[in-house]
């Protein structure tokens, strides 16, 4: 019998990887002719000397900037900084950083395409979905300088947070997806060790529930196998020695690999859902979600494993009895939290993780868990293994 499946093809049109970000950026701004840059980064970005160096590459071009995004892309941020844009008559968007800056920035753009000016504006559109996105394309599009290992800048969906409710919605269209992305090792040198190596462990985590999903792909498998070997090697070698550009290049490429097996549609599982609540309603750091939840999600699904989870351990290089196991060794490594309870969850919150994930887990994105989840008792088993 023939397999059948569905590839989405993102509307990126060029990754330039090793290079100086700002001669890169210098030259996309002479090229395409832009001559309203309006940058979207957060306050300690904004302070760096990549910021500087950005900001002389685009010269007289730069005709703004809010650096306000927090964790987590704060819908009340997103608005300021859209009014911000919309005020200079923004060409294109600059988003410099991790995860929260870009998915802003990629926020940012559908506000100004859709005209959405108001948090209920914004939440109505996300709660449309598919059926309220446009297909044509924006007057302006994003250039993106990641900073840290997150891979938003591959990616169709923004997520952005109510923070008055604790609940992280997405954005999605195939025209949020960055039009440039300048992957330079440089630029993740201002980035905290601690929150760049999370980050790291957030693409492993791609790449495990990718080869894991209940619907993997032949692309998704091949790229997710590929980014999880330069990951593991490149995220050790880095913490062994920070100078190491090729290992942070390499971690780079790694996320990039990692991200397009769910970039492309392949539904990630457990892990996923339940880090979008722990992120979105408990604070918890992108990254972090990852390295608290994966090893705990892979024990719970094992039962159903079909052969994927020995394809992960042999990508991480083999030397593991498990999946878990072998996910569980390199986050002790790093030196990243392993348990709920170092990132500060607490036992009584477990119920409302569990109902709110519950419903995560029926969003698109994040139902291709291996094993069925079917209650909210299923998720606290699996938030019990790492409590």
């Amino acid at each position: 019998m023939l397999s059948t499946g569905v590839h989405d093809v993102p509307r990126a049109e060029r990754l330039v990887y090793g290079r100086p970000a700002g001669d890169v950026l210098g030259e996309a701004i002479r090229e395409a002719g832009w001559r309203k840059v309006f940058a979207i980064t957060t306050r300690s970005v904004q302070a760096s000397e990549l910021m500087t160096t950005l900001g002389a590459a685009a010269g007289t071009a730069l005709a703004g900037s809010y650096a306000g995004i927090a964790a987590h892309s704060p819908i009340e941020s997103v608005l300021n900084a859209a009014d911000a844009a919309r005020s200079v008559d923004a060409d294109v968007l600059l988003a410099v950083g991790g995860g929260s800056a870009i998915d802003a920035a990629k926020a940012v753009q559908m506000c100004l395409a859709q005209d959405l000016r108001t948090q209920d504006e914004l939440l109505a559109h996300a709660r449309r979905g598919a059926a309220g996105r446009s297909e044509s394309a924006p007057h302006l599009r994003i250039v993106a300088v990641p900073t840290t290992l997150s891979a938003a800048e591959f990616t169709s969906i923004a997520g952005v947070t109510d923070v008055s409710r604790g609940v992280k919605h997405a954005l999605e269209s195939p025209y949020l997806v960055p039009q440039l992305v300048i992957m330079d090792p440089r630029a993740t040198l201002y980035t905290p060790e601690r929150l760049l190596l999370g980050t790291g462990i957030r693409a492993v985590d791609h790449c495990v529930e990718a080869i894991c999903s209940i619907s993997p792909t032949p692309f998704g498998n091949a790229t997710a196998r590929e980014g999880l070997s330069l990951l593991s090697r490149g995220l050790r070698a880095l913490k062994a020695d920070p100078d190491d550009l090729d290992a942070r290049l390499n971690c780079q490429l790694g996320a990039w690999m990692a991200i397009s097996g769910p970039a492309s549609g392949v539904p990630m599982g457990a892990s996923h859902a339940i880090g979008r609540v722990l992120g979105g309603a408990y604070g918890v750091p992108h990254g972090e979600t990852s390295c608290v939840m994966l090893a705990g999600a892979l024990t719970w699904n094992a039962p159903a494993d079909d052969g994927a989870q020995a394809r992960v351990i042999a990508a991480m290089g083999g030397g593991h009895s498990s999946a878990a196991d072998a996910v569980r060794a390199l986050v002790h490594e790093l030196g990243l939290p392993t348990r709920l309870a170092d990132v500060g969850v607490k036992l009584t919150q477990f119920d409302e993780i569990a109902s709110k994930s519950l419903a995560m887990l029926r969003v698109p994105s994040t139902s291709g868990n291996r094993r069925p989840i079917s209650s909210t008792d299923d998720v606290k088993e699996i938030l019990e293994l790492v409590a």
